[in-house]
């Protein structure tokens, strides 16, 4: 067997003989000798990716530095995690949240306290008006 007739074959279940080589050389030849004819369906189409062509490469070049900025915080994520110092950084994150958080909380209870003392205060005096009088 000469280096011009060697075939590159991937190892499948069936054995390739000789036969089965050639033949499937042979109806590659021909599908490759007689091209499909462009009909009305691929002229169109082929018109309505060639006008479409530059608003697709917009949009890619609007969105490539935001996919940019993915993948770098992706990255720095991934890079963050592995170091170990998501942790340290999360409870950070948590710290200073709380801190944020605390005038809001406080100016909420000090809104919502003193009708949450007369709302109680209501409830136990009916309580006590309809609770029968103990004698000593």
């Amino acid at each position: 067997m000469s280096a011009l007739r060697k075939v590159s074959v991937v190892e499948t279940r069936e054995s390739w003989t000789p036969i089965v080589i050639e033949g499937s050389r042979n109806k590659a030849a021909e599908t490759a000798a007689a091209p499909e004819a462009i009909g009305a369906g691929g002229l169109i189409k082929n018109m309505a990716l060639f006008l479409s062509a530059p608003f697709i490469g917009l949009l890619y070049a609007i969105l490539l530095p935001f996919v940019g900025l993915g993948m770098l915080a992706w990255f720095a994520g991934k890079a963050l995690y592995e170091t170990g110092k998501v942790h340290k950084a999360l409870r950070l994150g948590k710290r200073v949240l709380l801190i944020a958080a605390a005038p809001v909380v406080g100016l909420v209870y000090l809104i919502v306290l003193p009708f949450a003392g007369l709302g109680m205060l209501a409830w136990f005096g009916a309580a006590a008006i309809a609770a029968p009088a103990r004698v000593k």
